[in-house]
């Protein structure tokens, strides 16, 4: 088996400047936009299986009737509509 090589040479020059890039976004003058309230939902399946989501509903899926909902964790749950017994808010924890 014959291997073909051919030699490169490569030259860097000594102090190649690099510099930081800008931020893509620029920065935010105005105060935070303020969080979605938490909801809770209980669910109850066909099979009668019962459960609990909390958190932030990211979206609503409208052919799939379902609400995705952003959990503390950072998971995307999804939450039938049908399946809903209850809703309501949840209140912030206070330190």
């Amino acid at each position: 088996m014959t291997i073909l090589t051919d030699p490169v040479q490569i030259e860097v020059p000594a102090g190649a400047p690099v510099q930081p890039a800008a931020p893509l976004d620029p920065p935010r003058e105005t105060a935070p936009e303020p969080r979605p309230p938490k909801r809770s939902f209980d669910l109850e399946s066909r099979g009668g299986y019962l459960r609990t989501v909390v958190g932030t509903v990211a979206y609503l899926d409208g052919e799939a009737q379902t609400y995705m909902v952003l959990t503390d964790a950072g998971k995307l749950v999804r939450v039938p509509l049908r399946e809903i017994t209850s809703e309501h808010g949840v209140s912030p924890r206070r330190p």
